[in-house]
C-alpha cells in the first residue's frame, strides 16, 4: 500500500540526479530499502528475544550460559 502523502525525507539532490540519470527508479529503490530494513530489524528483534529466552531458560535450569 502506498501513502498518498509521501514522507518528507531529505535526499541529496546530486545523488538523486545521478541515480535518475542512470535510470534508477529512486522511489521504488527507497521503498525496497525500507522494506528490507524493516525485515532486518524484525529479525534482529526476534534473535534478541530468542537469546534472552534461552538465557532465562538456562538460568532457570541451572545451566551455565
Amino acid at each position: 500500500m502506498t501513502s498518498s502523502t509521501p514522507a518528507d525525507v531529505p535526499l541529496d539532490a546530486a545523488l538523486v540526479a545521478r541515480a535518475t540519470a542512470e535510470g534508477i527508479d529512486v522511489a521504488a529503490t527507497c521503498h525496497a530499502a525500507l522494506r528490507r530494513a524493516i525485515d532486518e530489524a524484525a529479525g534482529a528483534r526476534l534473535r534478541a528475544e530468542t537469546a534472552a529466552a534461552i538465557a532465562e531458560w538456562n538460568d532457570w535450569a541451572g545451566m551455565p550460559g
